[in-house]
């Protein structure tokens, strides 16, 4: 998903319908395409959604845990890549009705220099690539509260959860080294100074294929899970 940086808005067709934003760019001697230059990336990674009306209440009610942008709003712009039905494809410009197919290059966008390479994991769901800025409030954001750092791998990754998963009732995620981790967390680096780093390729080869099983758990006792087949 892409979202207008205010900071680059010249015009201020941020908010604009697809119209309005080619009349406004026209009349400032513009084309009236779609700047991808205006754009940053907020989103990348999958969603349970049919419908692109099913993207809009998803990113309007309840943000995935590595957005990093505001709720869709007209000007977004969606990228469906790959979806089960496999007959939406492309970009598409998100309207105050519905949503228009647009020519766009992602490759202009841009997205802030401070994010960090992760291994997502959330509960019932494989394991996915993400990034998270690398501030406190993005990784608070991810995991639904106040984070808690564990360090149950060898090397310098560590995993990030919510300090009170169980408390709060959340449904049950892994288990790692015999202790059943709850709610959304992910791997990081670990630079030994108490701040992390992106993982590297070799790290995050190998936290992917370690959780791309989830495992399902008994709702009564969390301290058993296993791999579904």
């Amino acid at each position: 998903m892409f979202q207008i940086n205010q900071d680059r808005d010249d015009l201020r067709v941020k908010f604009c319908g697809l119209a309005e934003t080619g009349q406004i760019q026209q009349s400032n001697d513009r084309s009236a395409a779609i700047d991808p230059k205006l754009y940053d990336e907020v989103f990348d990674g999958e969603v349970d959604c049919k419908t692109l009306e099913s993207v809009y209440t998803l990113f309007n009610s309840d943000h995935p845990p590595f957005h990093r942008g505001h709720s869709l709003s007209v000007s977004d712009i969606v990228q469906i890549t790959e979806n089960k039905n496999n007959y939406l494809h492309g970009f598409f410009y998100c309207e105050s009705v519905g949503f228009e197919n647009i020519g766009f290059d992602p490759a202009q966008t841009q997205k802030p220099d401070d994010l960090l390479r992760v291994v997502a994991i959330e509960p019932g769901k494989p394991a996915y690539v993400a990034e998270v800025a690398d501030q406190l409030r993005s990784f608070q954001q991810a995991v639904r509260g106040r984070i808690e750092v564990t360090y149950p791998f060898e090397g310098n990754a560590v995993a990030v959860s919510n300090a009170v998963s169980k408390l709060d009732g959340m449904p049950g995620n892994r288990t790692i080294n015999g202790e059943v981790y709850a709610g959304t967390m992910f791997i990081v680096g670990d630079r030994g100074d108490g701040s992390f780093c992106s993982l590297t390729d070799e790290q995050t080869e190998r936290y992917l294929a370690e959780f791309q099983k989830p495992e399902i758990f008994d709702d009564e006792n969390m301290d058993f899970g296993f791999n579904m087949t």
